[in-house]
């Protein structure tokens, strides 16, 4: 194997050297930082930015942008959880209308930029405005507690030790990995985002392809609000906001190249969302974080702006 070679290999593989020396780094400076408890919360709190930078794969590799995911969480949650808490739907019928909400999202942005021929920057800025209002309508800028069991049971309940969460996190990559890399339909997406004209011109229809990959994007979204909130239990008008460029940043470390064409399709998203959610353990030390919890339970600071469920607004 030759200089060239290894070079190469090294390139490729970025995001695993990545993530290997984010590892030891965080190591050296906790000692609790492998332990399997920190493990799995470090996982979860990259989680829903992995979830994310799934569906904005699809949508970069067509060479579009998606702005809106951040505040599209918020909006579904809000939906969602409003159905169950004034209007007493089941639970079920609230996660549907959850990822229904992220479908028609990513319907209008793909509507607006496939065959509108509208910017994909500029769409998506004005559907992540609108989500924003949105979420503030609904929720009247609060925040909701005493959320149904079926939410949280999602970070709670384990399996073989860790929690479902993150067991659904690994079958959703494995999904997207099948469809991108394994289906037609993965095929032209790439097709379409490293030479659009080329592709039209050998028949396949790139609005639909584009349209698509932002309907799928806005499912994923949808999915995301889900465990969005049942790991956090409870639901909040700013959910989700700013998270985009996390998400975006994690798409790239993962692989996929801005201009479209070419995708980190051999599932190296995993290694771009962890360093992007462990980066708190460097700048917020153990000892910080116990000192913090423990003047929270001695002053029992009061929350504002909260609802339970039966109870007057605090």
């Amino acid at each position: 194997m030759n200089t060239k070679m290894i070079v190469r290999k090294i390139l490729q593989n970025g995001a695993y050297i990545l993530l290997f020396l984010t590892c030891i780094v965080l190591a050296c400076l906790d000692s609790n930082f492998l332990t399997m408890g920190n493990l799995i919360n470090v996982a979860l709190q990259s989680s829903i930015i992995g979830i994310l930078a799934l569906g904005m794969t699809f949508v970069i590799c067509t060479g579009n942008i998606d702005i809106s995911v951040g505040n599209g969480i918020g909006v579904c949650s809000a939906v969602g959880i409003a159905l169950v808490m004034f209007y007493g739907c089941p639970w079920w019928l609230s996660m549907l209308a959850m990822i229904g909400v992220g479908c028609l999202l990513g319907v209008v942005n793909g509507v607006c930029v496939a065959y509108m021929k509208i910017p994909s920057m500029l769409v998506t800025l004005a559907t992540q405005c609108i989500a924003a209002g949105l979420v503030l309508v609904i929720s009247q800028g609060k925040s909701w507690l005493d959320l149904p069991r079926q939410f949280t049971a999602i970070s709670k309940n384990k399996l073989l030790g860790i929690p479902w969460l993150l067991w659904i996190v690994l079958l959703l990559y494995a999904v997207c990995h099948f469809i991108l890399s394994c289906t037609v339909y993965g095929r032209k997406v790439l097709a379409v985002g490293g030479n659009p004209d080329s592709a039209k011109a050998s028949g396949i229809h790139t609005e639909r392809v584009v349209a698509g990959a932002y309907i799928l994007c806005g499912c994923v979204v949808g999915i995301a609000g889900i465990l969005q909130t049942g790991r956090l239990g409870a639901f909040y008008a700013s959910m989700g906001a700013g998270m985009e460029m996390n998400v975006i940043a994690a798409t790239v470390i993962g692989g996929t190249c801005m201009t479209g064409g070419r995708s980190g399709y051999d599932c190296r998203h995993p290694c771009g969302s962890p360093p992007d959610g462990s980066d708190q353990q460097c700048v917020e030390p153990s000892g910080s974080r116990r000192q913090l919890a423990e003047r929270r339970q001695r002053h029992h600071y009061p929350y504002c702006g909260y609802y339970r469920r039966g109870a007057r607004p605090i």
